[in-house]
Parts: C-alpha cells; sequence; structure tokens
C-alpha cells in the first residue's frame, strides 16, 4: 500500500540512498526534506520517480508521515562505516540479510545530537523481499549527451591526506589523469571543478547542471562516470550506471553495490566501458500514459 509520506532530515545522497527502502514500502505521497535547499534540488528527481508524487519541506515530520527516517541520523553516528541503502532500509525495518531475522526491535536514545533517538520495529515488514543491489531505483531520465565520461568530484572523501599529500602521486592515489586523452565533461560547484583541475592539471568541460534530474540525465548520457562521494555518485549507483570510485581512507561507507561499480581505475577498464552503448544494456524506463503515477505498476520498473 502507498505510504502517505516519508520524512527524511538527512543531505541529499542520503536521501537518494533511502528510495529502495521507500519502494519496498509501497512507495508514497509525499517525501519531505527537512533541508529547504536539497529539496529544490533533489525535487524534480525525486518526483520523476514513479513512486514519488511530490517531495516537499518541512523541518520536522507531520501526523501523516508513515516512514520517519530520523533514526537515520543516529544510526550513522554509530556505524558510521556502515552501508548507506542498508541503514536506509532498516531504518524503514526492512531487512538486510539472508540470516533469520532474531531481533524484534531495537530502541536507542540520545540528548547529543538532532533526531538521536532510534525506535525501530522490525518484526512488521520481516517479509518483505531482500533488496537486490543490481536493480536500479531511479529511472524515467532522459538521457542528455554531452561527454563520454562524466566526472564530479567533491571537496571531501578522498584517498590522499589534504594536509599532507597535496601534489597527486598516481602509484599512491585514483589516477584522475588517467581520463586526460578521452572525451570528458565535469558537474559540481566551481570551488570543485578547479580544485580538479589544479590538482590533475587538465579540463574536462565545464557542465552546469541545475537539480539533481539534469545531473542525473548528464550521468544517463555518458558511458561512464567516474568520481568519489557524493550525490552525483549516489545518482549513478541509483541508475546503476557505470562508474569509477575513489574511496576515502576515513570513509568507506559508500562503496559499489553491483555489477557495474568498481574502485579501481586504469585504460582498460577505461576503455572497456567506452566500447559499450549504457543505453541499450540497461533497466526498463516506464512511460507514463496519464497523470496518475499509481496506475504504473512498480513491479513493471524491477521485473
Amino acid at each position: 500500500m502507498q505510504l502517505n509520506g516519508v520524512f527524511h532530515p538527512s543531505k541529499i545522497g542520503d536521501m537518494i540512498y533511502s528510495l529502495p527502502a521507500v519502494y519496498l514500502r509501497g512507495g508514497t505521497k509525499r517525501f519531505i526534506s527537512a533541508r529547504k535547499s536539497e529539496t529544490e534540488y533533489i525535487k524534480p528527481l525525486f518526483e520523476a520517480q514513479p513512486y514519488i508524487d511530490y517531495v516537499g519541506y518541512s523541518n520536522k515530520p507531520d501526523s501523516n508521515i508513515d516512514l520517519d527516517f530520523s533514526s537515520y541520523q543516529a544510526l550513522y553516528k554509530l556505524f558510521l562505516r556502515g552501508n548507506l541503502v542498508y541503514m536506509n532500509l532498516i531504518c524503514a525495518g526492512i531487512r538486510t540479510h539472508h540470516f533469520p531475522l532474531k531481533i524484534d526491535s531495537v530502541e536507542l536514545k540520545s540528548t547529543q545530537i538532532k533526531y538521536g533517538n532510534i525506535n525501530l520495529d522490525l518484526m512488521k515488514y520481516r517479509d518483505i523481499p531482500i533488496w537486490n543491489n543490481n536493480k536500479a531505483w531511479i529511472t524515467n531520465i532522459d538521457p542528455k549527451t554531452e561527454v563520454d565520461i562524466l566526472i564530479n568530484v567533491s571537496g571531501r572523501y578522498h584517498d590522499y591526506i589534504l594536509n599532507g599529500e597535496s601534489t597527486h602521486n598516481p602509484m599512491k592515489h585514483f589516477d584522475y589523469t588517467l581520463l586526460k586523452e578521452y572525451n570528458t565533461g565535469f558537474v559540481g560547484f566551481d570551488d570543485e571543478y578547479q580544485n580538479f583541475v589544479d590538482r590533475y592539471n587538465f579540463k574536462p568541460k565545464r557542465i552546469e547542471v541545475k537539480n539533481a534530474l539534469e545531473t542525473a540525465q548528464y550521468i544517463r548520457g555518458s558511458k561512464l562516470f567516474v568520481g568519489n562521494c557524493s550525490s552525483a555518485k549516489a545518482i549513478a549507483e541509483g541508475l546503476k550506471h557505470p562508474f569509477l570510485m575513489e574511496i576515502s581512507k576515513d570513509y568507506s561507507d559508500d562503496l559499489p553495490m553491483g555489477k557495474n561499480g568498481h574502485v579501481y581505475i586504469n585504460k582498460e577498464i577505461i576503455e572497456y566501458y567506452l566500447d559499450q552503448d549504457p543505453l541499450e544494456d540497461s533497466f526498463p524506463d516506464i512511460e507514463y500514459s496519464g497523470e496518475k503515477k499509481e496506475n504504473t505498476g512498480l513491479d513493471a520498473f524491477f521485473s
């Protein structure tokens, strides 16, 4: 049964990683974010999904919220290196492993952080199928083909220590310089782009985006996404688009899930994906015939 409302207090990537849980709980009429600027960014992408009707903003959950992800913040503090999709699934009361569930509920309290309490019923939804990591949860994306390889490198979550290793060492670090000879583009903030250019000494095409939907369209239109932990990487994961990922030494909670994600870079894997056509070997898009999303079956998306 479709949920009346979902509330999520966390950042963009965390909300994107909550979508498998929202889907498994039946989709929602409303997805409410506690962060106003993030709400505007995710709104076009989330409302394009067949299982979300509306995205809005509120700094706290209302009485019509059926699924409250407030526990996610506390889980993240407790399990900093936990899988982000799995932590959201647990917040929704959905098991994440095949072994029999022996824990009926979890309750923890904290007065130190906002949304610090955990109160989870792990029995009510124990019969929901375990999430398949190879299944996409972002669909209905019209590709924008601008470059072969799309890059996004945020200012955090690197495999080097910023204060101690300011010079790129291709023998020690994820080597973005291998991308120089290819048709590349960069999405992200201006400072992220300039930091990338300064460190790796080449200039991918600068691609401006207004929201998460446009980011998804450019990722979908490329043959390969390359970057580190970011909301753009979360979108690539949701699309199950081929990507190569730089892993942070300090935060390994955003590892690839499924067969299309890799934690290394070399010319062989770059050229392998450049020879493929991701638009042909991909998940089925859903075509709407009317305005009512509920008439589009969720099962058709993942069948």
